[in-house]
């Protein structure tokens, strides 16, 4: 079963808060992820120059503001990654950022997220400009420039 086909997914998609990324932007988006260093399960963020956002340090809303405060490249969307053999989802930022423990609900371990616009060609997607969320209170977004 694919996590987008979970219940509290397919509300969001449903009621126009999130739609549909297919594998192929997924995989695009992971064979990215692996040209940066890794410890065995994550990026290692010890070779990535980034920021770190303590999620029990601050209001869910407060998110979006305070990746912008300290100059991370956000974009209107986000394309939240599951797996990079299915689909993903694409939310609005803030929505998104707001909300990554109901995003990443069932899903284990460190997820990954990357920057996206839309325009009338369709979608663009910012692979490089990409974040972590560690499955618990940890936020962790690359600045651009670094590796």
């Amino acid at each position: 079963m694919n996590y987008i086909d979970s219940e509290h997914l397919e509300s969001w998609i449903e009621g126009g808060q999130a739609w549909v990324a297919g594998g192929d932007v997924c995989q695009a988006f992971h064979d990215v992820l692996l040209e940066f260093p890794w410890t065995p399960t994550r990026i290692d963020w010890r070779a990535v120059e980034h920021v770190t956002i303590d999620l029990d340090e601050i209001d869910d809303e407060a998110v979006a503001a305070m990746a912008r405060a300290q100059k991370v490249p956000l974009h209107t969307h986000v394309l939240v990654l599951f797996s990079p053999d299915q689909p993903g989802l694409i939310c609005e930022t803030e929505n998104a950022l707001e909300n990554l423990d109901h995003l990443y609900w069932k899903a284990p371990g460190a997820r990954y997220f990357c920057g996206a616009d839309v325009d009338e060609s369709g979608w663009r997607y910012h692979y490089r400009d990409f974040g972590e969320f560690d499955g618990t209170a940890k936020v962790t977004l690359r600045v651009q420039g670094s590796v």
